[in-house]
């Protein structure tokens, strides 16, 4: 197959995924329609959950693996969005839609990498897998199917670096802390305030400095990104 011929199939592929909204927790309907092109292109597959895989029919536990991965989940589509984040529509050589580009567009490219090599001269076994719950990190995702995967010796993930490899990426770490306080009326000083309670360990979030800096990631950055609280404005 010419390789004009691969690029159609990820294009194909890519929309009808964009189409099948396919948050964190929620992506059997887009585990199934991968899994129908993996039926369609006789590529005999495992599937773990919402995860799938595929090796290569020449394995050979004598030799190193790599696997090329990219995840099948989005996170939600935010309200700033101008189009319609679930309609895969394409100007030119640009697919817009949620998951677009990540990470729709590593998930079709690396399994068209994969038929590509797939009959080619290597000294290597080849593993695609499609992985679940990224982007929130969820134990029904990549941690999940891994036990049932082979040894991996390296692995080419597909986020978007536009275009230019990464070795490495920071780790993520959330916190949701609470600060408790008592309903009372503001014009009268009751109660106590939970958002005074909380102003300190706000500072203190925001200037705190991680003492070990990493020599090509940088700084570890700590952010408060969401507050809550109250009930009612008097």
């Amino acid at each position: 197959m010419e390789n004009k011929n691969y690029l159609y199939d990820a294009v194909a592929l890519l929309k009808e995924l964009i189409a099948i909204p396919s948050v964190s927790r929620d992506e059997t309907r887009a585990a199934d329609k991968l899994a129908d092109f993996l039926n369609m292109w006789n590529l005999p597959f495992g599937r773990e959950g919402n995860n799938l895989w595929v090796g290569c029919p020449d394995w050979d536990n004598n030799r190193p693996t790599v696997m090329l991965n990219a995840h099948i989940d989005t996170v939600k589509p935010v309200s700033s969005w101008t189009r319609d984040p679930f309609s895969p529509d394409q100007e030119y050589d640009v697919i817009y839609g949620l998951g677009s580009n990540d990470c729709g567009g590593g998930l079709v490219s690396l399994l068209q990498a994969y038929r590509i090599m797939l009959y080619r001269p290597r000294n290597y076994n080849l593993l695609w897998v499609a992985s679940a719950e990224e982007e929130i990190s969820g134990q029904n995702g990549l941690s999940r199917v891994l036990p049932l995967l082979p040894k991996i010796d390296v692995a080419i993930v597909g986020e978007p670096t536009g275009m230019q490899p990464a070795i490495a990426e920071k780790g993520l770490m959330v916190i949701d802390g609470y600060a408790h306080g008592k309903s009372g009326h503001a014009a009268r000083n009751e109660g106590i305030n939970a958002i005074y309670e909380a102003l300190d360990d706000l500072v203190w979030l925001r200037d705190y400095k991680f003492r070990k800096v990493s020599p090509l990631l940088g700084p570890t950055k700590m952010t408060v990104t969401v507050v809550e609280a109250g009930t009612q404005h008097n």
